[in-house]
């Protein structure tokens, strides 16, 4: 009887410590082991998506050939590919407005260079590296430096906050440093080519991006050392964080990381040489055509041409699936609606497209957060507004945030399930959605790299 009580408290002791232990590691999250070879489980995130913002610098995130890529963006496109979690990227080119948003909790993943000497650890955690460069003097081919002069000013954009070494200068105490708070890399180069001013400093992956475009510029010393590039992580993503960090130790073993390094980190860079070997703004041989329609129509001409390069690469002869055609791709019910034919100039055609992208903003005018309609106009253009309007009906059913891009795209994708599109909600039936999801991306990625890259008119 003695032994059955003391077996008894035995068995109750170890299922009380047996339970604490289960209590105590309740909630925890496992993030995967990055193997050699990337081959990783899905992660799981707060939203399910790593969110990015990349502040725009001219080798991190560029349109080539009508495709967007980067050093940052592939970056973070890859790291995202390796932990199974899809990423979703947004870009900024006002460092006031990046430098910001490291402070929030609004991103996961903040790409952007600034002084972290100015911030106490527990206000900003910055990742392992994501690449090194240094500090470089840029000046005009053929310029001398004046021994006699009392002053050389060496001008920066923004807040350039890395250590400068004028040792290697002549004259080394009489060089000093001008920030331009409201200019950008870009202007200073121009200002140079322009004379306006004689010397600039910039990193030196910058260099190599912008000197193709000002042959009458050349490259001078190194006058700093090697620094790190880090990302700004969301502080509170702890496990997340780690696995980031994990992942770019290992990643930087790689070869894929030193072939992306030579792609955009090298003075020989193919990639950069054909992207800004030659000083142009505009996209096509029909932006002027374009401009005037989309401004007639009150639509962004490049989120036009960003549709019209998704569609047809900017040909005008293309007769596609369900025939569409031409260099919108319009279906023949939506052709004759506008009047277009077969015989229909390129001058009409883009015409007809303004006017059917305009009709499409219009539905989605007042239903959708006004900074994410053009992502709606999109999925229209290429599914059809109805599937777009179902998708976000079968959202706002299951309390989801239907007036953004993100929530609305899971619902488009499970269109393709009888539950779903059967649901009383929706209006047009059955639609594989996954496609649409992946055009959508592909048009607004583009269209973000125009916006950041081609001006306003």
């Amino acid at each position: 009887m003695k032994k059955k009580k003391l077996y008894g408290y035995l068995f109750l002791v170890l299922g009380t410590i047996v339970l604490s232990v289960l209590l105590l590691s309740r909630g925890r999250i496992e993030f995967p082991r990055i193997e050699k070879h990337h081959h990783t489980e899905k992660i799981q995130t707060s939203s399910d998506t790593i969110k990015a913002l990349i502040f725009y610098h001219a080798a991190d995130y560029f349109v080539y050939q009508g495709r967007v890529i980067g050093y940052q963006y592939d970056l973070i496109k890859q790291m995202g590919e390796d932990l199974g979690c899809p990423v979703q990227i947004s870009v900024e080119n006002d460092p006031e407005k990046a430098f910001l948003e490291c402070l929030t909790n609004n991103y996961d993943v903040v790409s952007f260079d600034f002084d972290m000497s100015r911030f106490a650890p527990e206000y900003v955690e910055q990742s392992e590296p994501t690449a090194y460069t240094y500090p470089v003097l840029i000046t005009r081919k053929g310029h001398t430096i004046d021994s006699t002069a009392k002053e050389y000013v060496v001008h920066a954009a923004a807040k350039y906050s890395n250590i400068l070494d004028y040792s290697i200068l002549p004259n080394p105490e009489r060089w000093t440093l001008e920030h331009h708070k409201e200019v950008t890399a870009e202007d200073l180069f121009e200002m140079l080519a322009d004379s306006t001013i004689d010397y600039l400093v910039c990193n030196f992956n910058v260099a190599i991006t912008m000197l193709p475009f000002y042959k009458q510029l050349s490259l001078g010393p190194r006058i700093g050392e090697n620094f790190p590039r880090r990302w700004v992580l969301n502080r509170y993503n702890t496990e997340l964080n780690e696995t980031i960090n994990k992942w770019l130790r290992e990643f930087e073993k790689t070869p894929k990381y030193q072939q992306m390094c030579e792609k955009y980190l090298s003075r020989h860079s193919y990639v950069i040489e054909r992207s800004f070997g030659s000083k142009r703004n505009n996209i096509s041989s029909y932006d002027k055509c374009m401009k005037l329609a989309s401004a007639r129509c009150k639509i962004d001409w490049r989120f036009m041409s960003s549709i019209i390069y998704q569609e047809s690469h900017f040909c005008t002869d293309v007769l596609g699936m369900g025939g569409s055609f031409g260099i919108m791709q319009m279906m023949p019910a939506t052709r004759e609606r506008y009047g277009i034919t077969d015989s229909s100039s390129v001058e009409e055609q883009l015409w007809a497209g303004a006017r059917y992208i305009a009709s499409l903003y219009r539905i989605f005018e007042n239903k959708v957060d006004s900074t994410e309609i053009y992502y709606f106009v999109a999925g229209a253009y290429n599914s059809g507004p109805g599937h777009i309007l179902d998708a976000m009906a079968l959202c706002k059913k299951h309390d989801g945030d239907y007036q953004h891009w993100q929530p609305v795209s899971e619902y488009l994708i499970l269109k393709s399930r009888r539950e779903y599109y059967n649901d009383p909600v929706v209006k047009c039936g059955y639609y594989p959605g996954k496609h649409t999801v992946n055009y959508v991306e592909e048009v607004m990625n583009r269209y973000n790299g125009y916006v950041i890259t081609k001006k306003e008119e």
